[in-house]
């Protein structure tokens, strides 16, 4: 039995409010009550309650929870504009709590599981989940916009407003442009490492995608991923990074370069999937340096890691006899 239809708990509720409503332990007392009426379906109740503590106690940190719920109940019952009037109220009455940032986190959240649950399975979202993303991204983008700045919550907001942009919109401009606000702000921010190389991959979708020429995506591209190689040489990026910039410098012919950056992955992670393939790659960029011997090895320890079967091995086998000369 819940709060909502317990006549003891009301009672209790009622003398709660007759008789403590001086002490400083009520408005949370009252709120956290308000809160079991609300999770019961319970909303009129709950809002009056949370109405109570926002009158009784207007600069409590409870009253600003208090309105949060209320917000965050319209927000579930599709009441949006009574959602974005409180919240316009929330941020006037206390944008300077440092609790405010994690209250509007959780309305911009009630959003983003809308989205999330009118997305199912599809990668395409339709016009329903964009429209519930974006109310997202407006709710979180004013803590980044309103909010005084905060090494705390604001390189936060940037990264979780940037994966929705590039992720779940597929806006990769915009979301290169919160990504980037991190790395040049908030270097030191827990995910910056992520945000660095999510610039490269990015530019690398908007490149594909005909948002920008090849011309001027490449040396951005190539640009993200030394970062993440040079500054975050310890993050779970690192080799991922060091794997593009390898496979770019193939491409264009730049061997040297190449071998650096696939025996940096090697070294980073060995037990990758990828690594039979970056072997490969490292002997064919060898055998372009005219180190045939080096090459030779690579291919070596290459056919010892594929499967017997690997149609590749034979044409590596024989290749072998030539790199090793007629000697061996």
């Amino acid at each position: 039995m819940t709060s909502s239809d317990d006549p003891n708990a009301e009672a209790a509720v009622n003398k709660l409010i007759a008789d403590f409503s001086w002490s400083e332990y009520a408005a949370q007392a009252i709120q956290d009550t308000a809160w079991e009426y609300r999770a019961s379906g319970n909303y009129g109740r709950a809002n009056e309650l949370d109405q109570y503590v926002i009158d009784r106690w207007p600069q409590d940190v409870q009253a600003m929870w208090a309105k949060m719920d209320m917000a965050k109940t319209d927000i579930g019952l599709g009441n949006y504009t009574a959602a974005d009037k409180t919240i316009d109220i929330l941020i006037t009455d206390f944008n300077d709590n440092p609790e405010l940032a994690t209250a509007i986190f959780i309305l911009g959240e009630e959003y983003y599981n809308k989205a999330f649950n009118t997305k199912g399975d599809t990668n395409s979202p339709d016009a329903k989940t964009k429209e519930y993303f974006q109310k997202t991204i407006s709710v979180w983008e004013r803590v980044i916009t309103e909010l005084p700045a905060s090494a705390t919550y604001t390189p936060r907001f940037y990264y979780i407003t940037a994966v929705i942009y590039s992720q779940e919109l597929g806006e990769y401009a915009k979301g290169i442009e919160y990504y980037q606000q991190i790395v040049d702000n908030w270097p030191n921010y827990q995910y910056a490492w992520h945000a660095q190389f999510f610039i490269g991959m990015y530019y690398e979708k908007l490149r594909d995608s005909g948002g920008i020429p090849e011309s001027e995506a490449n040396p951005k591209i190539e640009q993200a991923y030394k970062a993440v190689v040079e500054k975050y040489p310890d993050s779970n990026s690192s080799p991922h990074a060091a794997l593009k910039l390898g496979q770019l410098n193939f491409n264009r012919g730049q061997w040297a370069d190449a071998a650096e950056y696939f025996e940096l992955f090697l070294q980073k992670s060995p037990n990758d999937p990828r690594a039979p393939g970056v072997l490969y790659d490292l002997g064919r960029t060898y055998e372009k340096m005219g180190e045939l011997s080096l090459a030779a090895e690579m291919y070596r320890i290459f056919i010892e890691m594929v499967d017997p079967n690997d149609q590749l091995i034979k044409t590596l086998k024989a290749g072998l006899k030539k790199l090793e000369g007629p000697t061996k």
